[in-house]
This record gives structure tokens, C-alpha cells and sequence, in this order.
């Protein structure tokens, strides 16, 4: 066999084993997924896009999509994946995106590792609120040592926290004017209290016990998630072996949880996969992974990718049907997937 035909061989099979895959039923129990074949396709074809990076579903049931493509930082689809509208925030590094409902209005929050910036905007585009570095807190000599990652709104009041996770790893607690409360975190406290780098990457306000909201601050490159309450006393973690823990989504009484590959960085070729856990933090469905599996004494064992049509998962969104939609990295074939639930 000649090189032209083995390379002809191995992109047959490559494609072969990729259709598999998006034929394939990802997942186990109530939360299996098949991937919609092309969702999205042709609005994704007319947009220049570079990675994907965060994605939600908003009140009206559009999916926003984030990339960090300065010229289409924001694009946004409906259900059947046709392009509604896209728009700049004019951030080459957008990273991070998160909604805040207020009274009738929802606008959203961007970071920006590059800008070193975090900023507010209308789902429109309207630019409300725009936050430099918290030079104030002390903690920093310059602005280029903070590289926000994301943002988390919190349940009192119209606060909010920003993760540096590719700065100094500090979690800044914000009034909704953006002045300054509190900054912890980083190489604040002692012993689990501390978030090491790279720490504080995504997470999520847990208010599944509304009077007791907590937060979870997924420590990816550590393959944990750890948990705090919302002033910053460390309460516990549990461990996500061979996972790489990015964000983390409420569906209900479930958690959800991108993994950006298997232990990245030290292996960046595995696709990732998608974790479901339930109201005690065990693991119910890994979508396009193997079966959790925990040890007598409770601890879950190490898990990886199998058959996959994930390329690096780093976000999801769930709509009212549980139906995901997964932001990718690094995945210009596939910046965004729609998984469909089956039932």
C-alpha cells in the first residue's frame, strides 16, 4: 500500500469512527445523550470562530454562545441551531460567561484573560459595567497578574465573585456597583483554604439547599472541586480522578461537569467527557466516558474517555428538556455540539 492510499485508509476510518460516535448513546441511567448530527452547522459555517469557551441557555430559550474571536465574541442560535444574531464585545481572549437576571432584564458577565477585565453586557451587546483589575485588594503589582476566568453571581442581592484562575488563583467578592468587598483565596489562609495553581477555573453558587447556598470552585488541573461558603471558609472537596473538572451547571437536583480532556495537561489528546452527579456528589452518568465506579469506602475510582464526539469539552448548558450543549476548545471541527436527551 502506497502512502496516498494509507492516508486515504486512515481518514476513512477516522470519519467512520466519528460518525459512530454521534450515533452512539453516550452516557448511563436517566442521562444518556445521542449527538445531534450537523446542529448548528451552516450558522457555524458563516461565522469565524477560534474556540469555543462558554455557553448558556438564556430566558427566552437562545442558546449564546461565547468564543473568543474578537470579531463574533457572542453568537447566538435557537433550539434548532439556526443563527439568530451575533455581536462583538471586543475581547480577543473572552473566556468566561455567566447570566444575571435583574428584575425583567438579563445581561450577562464576560472575563477576559488577555484584557485582564471582566465586563457586563446586555444580551444585546450594550456595555453596562466594565471592571479593570482589583488593584485596591493589594494583591497584585500589576494588571497583567490577574487573568480572570470567570464569574459566579452570588444569591444575595445582585453580588458576584470573579475567579482568577490563570492569575493568582484569588476569588474577589464584588457589590453589584463593582466595588470591592473581599478578596480570598490564592495564597490566603492555610492549608485547603489556599487555591493552588491553576486553581479556580469555573464553578457554580450551589443553592440546591436554598437557606445553606455554597459555593464550588471546580480546581481543574487538581481534578477536584472544592467547596466554601460564600465568605470563603473552606468546607470540603471530592476528588475527580482521570477527569479535569472546567465548570459546573445545576439541572435541578443534578450537577453537571465538563472535563476538558482525561488528566490534561498531562494527556491533551483525549476528548473529555461530560460528568452528571447527583444531590450528594456522586457521579450518576459520565457522557462519553466510562462508568463511575467507587470503592467499598466510597471512593470513586479513575475515569477516562471512550468513543467520543467530544474534542475538548470546556462548558455545557442544559435547556428545560435536559438537552445539552457543549462549548469546545480547541475544536475547530466542532466548537458546538447539541446533545439530545433520550428518554
Amino acid at each position: 500500500m502506497n502512502l496516498k492510499d494509507l492516508l486515504l485508509l486512515s481518514f476513512v476510518v477516522l470519519f467512520a469512527g466519528h460518525a459512530a460516535a454521534q450515533l452512539e448513546t453516550l452516557g448511563q441511567g436517566e442521562f444518556r445523550y445521542r449527538v445531534v448530527p450537523n446542529w448548528g452547522k451552516e450558522a457555524l459555517d458563516s461565522v469565524r470562530i477560534k474556540n469555543g469557551h462558554g455557553i448558556l441557555v438564556d430566558r427566552s430559550g437562545r442558546i449564546v454562545f461565547l468564543t473568543d474571536d474578537a470579531a463574533n465574541n457572542v453568537i447566538v442560535l435557537n433550539r434548532e441551531g439556526k443563527l439568530i444574531e451575533t455581536w462583538t464585545a471586543r475581547m480577543p481572549s473572552a473566556h468566561g460567561l455567566t447570566s444575571t437576571i435583574e428584575g425583567n432584564q438579563e445581561n450577562i458577565f464576560i472575563t477576559d484573560t488577555a484584557l485582564h477585565e471582566v465586563r457586563k453586557l446586555s444580551l444585546r451587546g450594550e456595555e453596562i459595567l466594565q471592571l479593570t483589575w482589583p488593584e485596591k485588594s493589594g494583591l497584585y503589582q500589576t494588571a497583567a497578574e490577574y487573568r480572570p476566568s470567570k464569574v459566579l453571581m452570588s444569591p444575595l442581592g445582585g453580588e458576584f465573585f470573579v475567579f482568577d484562575g490563570y492569575g493568582k488563583d484569588y476569588v474577589h467578592h464584588y457589590r453589584g456597583d463593582g466595588s470591592l468587598i473581599r478578596s480570598w483565596g490564592g495564597d490566603q489562609g492555610e492549608g485547603e483554604s489556599r487555591l493552588s495553581h491553576f486553581g479556580p477555573h469555573g464553578g457554580i453558587i450551589d443553592t440546591r439547599v436554598a437557606e445553606h447556598p455554597v459555593m464550588l470552585i471546580c480546581m481543574s488541573d487538581r481534578r477536584e472541586v472544592k467547596r466554601f461558603t460564600l465568605d470563603g471558609k473552606y468546607i470540603d472537596k471530592f476528588a475527580m480522578p482521570g477527569g479535569n473538572p472546567r465548570d459546573a451547571v445545576l439541572f435541578g437536583q443534578h450537577l453537571i461537569i465538563p472535563h476538558l480532556s482525561d488528566d490534561w495537561p498531562a494527556d491533551r489528546n483525549a476528548p473529555g467527557f461530560i460528568s452528571v452527579l447527583d444531590r450528594n456528589n456522586r457521579i450518576i452518568s459520565n457522557v462519553g466516558g466510562t462508568p463511575a465506579e467507587y470503592s467499598k469506602e466510597g471512593i470513586l475510582q479513575p475515569m477516562k474517555s471512550i468513543v467520543s464526539p467530544f474534542v475538548h469539552p470546556h462548558a455545557v448548558a442544559l435547556d428545560a428538556a435536559g438537552n445539552m450543549y457543549v462549548a469546545q476548545f480547541a475544536s475547530p471541527g466542532a466548537p458546538l455540539l447539541k446533545l439530545e436527551r433520550l428518554k
